[in-house]
């Protein structure tokens, strides 16, 4: 069932380009405003966050036990597919690193950094000084952007069901919606952000600490393994680094060897652009492989253990 779920869901997001209509969260901003309206909440430091994530996670649950009791199989298949896409993460992923390579090729470096906006959101707070510096800006942005849009859905979905998988993207909800950096220094005192806001950058830092780990291990498979092994090794226990820092180690190694003749532009740009150009594609390349190389496992999982 877990395996027909993920496939429905993906199939939508080929579809869609993202979860389409499912997409609303103004039902969150405002279920957080009522609770930290409440006077009881806010005196207790953590209490408000852990109303604002847990309830939601419980209902998703009650509801997915009623429609199992009322309908069995096809009742969990009816509620788990809209559940799980609407945990996948916002915006068109390859739409707009796609909009930002074409400016890019065009060296068009306001224009990219703008057609970037999607991928840095919550990521990058400082715009870039010049190329080099918008490149690895964008490469790490849109590494950790695929992880967390459906790398770490996956993976709490697979180990916690639906209630994981949505545990995870209202926990991310609320971190995106915290006058706060995204938890990539989950250790950074930000000033006015108050002790639930630290508290949720902490929590998503530790909900993401073990899947970045087993989509690094995924990577090394799938992509230059010695390179990336090292780096999987190095940071195996690392309790201080980001989950986008960590992220961006692994694919370094993964990515190693890429070369300038491997992009697929088919303008005149320089070397640096082509350079540059391939890298961001081996990217989609190489997450598109290790997506396949978990399906994959999934399949065999269902055919062999259950």
């Amino acid at each position: 069932m877990a395996l027909l779920i993920v496939l429905f869901a993906l199939g939508l997001v080929q579809i869609w380009g993202s979860g389409g209509p499912l997409h609303r969260d103004g039902w969150f901003l405002r279920w957080r405003q009522a609770v930290a309206r409440q006077q009881t909440f806010a005196q207790k430091q953590g209490l408000e966050f852990g109303i604002v994530v847990l309830l939601p996670v419980l209902l998703a649950a009650v509801v997915l036990a009623f429609a199992e009791s009322m309908l069995g199989g096809l009742g969990v298949l009816l509620v788990s597919v809209p559940l799980l896409l609407y945990s996948f993460g916002r915006g068109n992923f390859n739409d707009a690193l796609s909009s930002y390579l074409r400016a890019w090729y065009r060296n068009d470096l306001e224009g990219a950094y703008i057609e970037a906006e999607p991928l840095l959101k919550g990521v990058q707070k400082e715009a870039p000084s010049d190329a080099q510096s918008l490149h690895r800006i964008v490469f790490r942005a849109a590494a950790y952007r695929a992880f967390e849009r459906l790398f770490a859905v996956l993976f709490w979905f697979l180990l916690l069901g639906v209630p994981g998988a949505v545990l995870y993207r209202v926990s991310q909800l609320y971190v995106d919606t915290t006058a706060a950096p995204s938890p990539a220094e989950p250790d950074e005192a930000v000033a006015g952000v108050g002790v639930d806001g630290q508290l949720a950058q902490k929590w998503l830092w530790l909900l993401e600490w073990l899947p970045v780990r087993v989509l690094g291990f995924t990577l090394a498979i799938v992509g230059n393994f010695a390179g990336c092994y090292r780096a999987w090794r190095e940071h195996l226990t690392c309790k201080e680094s980001g989950s986008a820092d960590v992220l961006e180690y692994y694919l370094e190694g993964a990515l190693g060897g890429i070369e300038s003749s491997e992009c697929s532009a088919g303008v005149a740009v320089s070397e640096g652009q082509r350079l540059c150009g391939a890298e961001l594609e081996a990217l989609q390349s190489l997450l598109s492989r290790a997506l396949l190389m978990w399906l994959t496992v999934i399949a065999l999982y269902v055919i062999f253990v259950s």
